[in-house]
């Protein structure tokens, strides 16, 4: 079980979740408002989510698909990614997110 933080409004909650889930496995356990629509294939933005500045460089560099989709966004910024493709690993215990302001 992995510790991950979720950033809302100041707030700052502390989830787990098992190896190997994503970011939109967890929303959807704790019901964090990410949809999700297109189930993590990458066919749509609606995972968007914002990793803490400590974190982005930790992870695994978006895939084109990925970077292509996140391009798309009228609120990307630097630290956005598609909360489906972030796989949960024990490396990334205390990983912070949060989710994009609305546009």
């Amino acid at each position: 079980m992995v510790k991950i933080l979720y950033s809302e409004k100041n707030i700052t909650k502390t989830l787990i979740i098992e190896n190997n889930k994503t970011i939109l496995d967890l929303s959807r356990k704790e019901n964090i408002a990410i949809e999700g629509s297109c189930n993590g294939s990458m066919a749509c933005s609606t995972c968007h989510v914002i990793i803490h500045k400590d974190w982005i460089s930790k992870l695994p560099k978006p895939c084109i698909d990925e970077k292509e989709m996140l391009l798309l966004l009228p609120n990307y910024t630097k630290n956005s990614r598609l909360g489906c493709q972030i796989v949960i690993t024990d490396q990334l215990e205390g990983l912070q997110f949060s989710l994009p302001e609305d546009v």
